[in-house]
């Protein structure tokens, strides 16, 4: 067994914990055909059609070329349709297919029972944190980039 002298520190703890949840989550959304690069967009979608590229860029701190790579594929899978903007034609506006409306409510009950699973895990804690408070911290450590 190899040592790690890190192990009980909150960085290593916190990317092994993502890490798992990812996969977990990836376990639920490899039926539906979609991973966990592309389920952000179809929820993103859903709720704001018509959004741009650039919007979904700035609205979740994800890379150009990522979001450009992710709604090709769920493009071509013929979940999203990308028409150029009528009034900036540098810009596209996205939505969601007939295809990809009818997959939200099964990738939102993916996420619902990623979000249970996690919930109980919070519960675990003899109730200590909330998750309220568990997401707070998160967003806290997320603003350590800003």
């Amino acid at each position: 067994m190899i040592t790690d002298k890190n192990n009980d520190t909150i960085s290593k703890q916190l990317h092994t914990a993502s890490n798992i949840a990812i996969r977990v989550l990836e376990r639920h959304l490899k039926p539906l055909g979609v991973n966990n690069a592309q389920f952000f967009f179809i929820l993103k979608l859903h709720d704001n059609p018509g959004i741009t590229q650039d919007q979904l860029v700035r609205s979740d701190s994800r890379h150009q070329s990522n979001v450009n790579r992710e709604i090709t594929k769920l493009a071509k899978l013929g979940l999203v349709d990308k028409q150029q903007s009528p009034n900036d034609g540098r810009r596209y506006e996205l939505k969601l297919t007939t295809a990809g409306e009818a997959l939200y409510p099964k990738i939102k009950a993916a996420l619902n029972s990623q979000e249970e699973a996690l919930s109980q895990c919070l519960n675990a804690a003899d109730g200590r944190v909330s998750q309220a408070d568990f997401i707070a911290i998160l967003k806290q450590i997320a603003q350590l980039d800003a």
